[in-house]
C-alpha cells in the first residue's frame, strides 16, 4: 500500500500539479509522511481501504474515512482519501468497482453522503468524480507568506 501511495502522491501528483507549486505541499520527510498516512488508515477502526487484484497482482486501491457532524443535515459522510489505479489497469471498469465496494462499506456503516478532493489539474480524476454523480462545492487556495 506504501507504494501506491508513493505512486499516487508523488509520481502521478508530479505529472499534473505544477512544478514552482511543490512548495506549498511538500513534506520535510516524505518518506515518514507516507508511511505514517498508511499506518494511520490501517490502524483507524473508522477507515477503510480496499485493493483491487487481477490474477492475483494488484493493480489499485482505494481508501477512506468516515467523519461525522451532528450540527449537519447529513451528518455521517464517507471520506475518500485515496483512489489509484495502475495505468495499464485503466478504462477497464477496476476504478468504478473500487468506489463501488468503499461506497457499500460507507452505507454499511451508516454514511449517507461522501466526500472527495482531488488535485485541481488532475483532469481525469475530475471527470471520473462528474461521472460519478460529484458536484464542486468548494475550492481551496493556497500561497506563501
Amino acid at each position: 500500500m506504501v507504494a501506491y501511495h508513493h505512486a499516487l502522491y508523488v509520481d502521478h501528483r508530479e505529472a499534473i500539479v505544477a512544478k514552482e507549486l511543490t512548495p506549498l505541499y511538500a513534506y520535510k520527510n516524505l518518506p515518514t509522511a507516507l508511511r505514517d498516512d498508511v499506518d494511520a488508515i490501517l490502524s483507524s477502526p473508522r477507515s477503510v481501504a480496499l485493493v483491487a487484484e487481477e490474477d492475483g497482482e494488484p493493480v489499485g486501491y482505494i481508501t477512506g474515512h468516515i467523519e461525522e457532524d451532528r450540527r449537519r443535515e447529513l451528518s455521517r459522510k464517507g471520506v475518500i482519501e485515496d483512489w489509484f489505479v495502475e495505468v495499464e489497469a485503466r478504462k477497464r471498469g477496476v476504478g468504478r468497482a473500487l468506489f463501488n465496494a468503499l461506497v457499500m462499506a460507507f452505507r454499511d456503516r451508516g454514511c449517507v453522503m461522501l466526500e472527495s478532493t482531488t488535485w485541481a489539474g488532475n483532469a481525469g480524476a475530475r471527470a471520473a468524480h462528474q461521472a460519478l454523480g460529484f458536484h464542486d462545492i468548494e475550492i481551496k487556495m493556497r500561497r506563501k507568506i
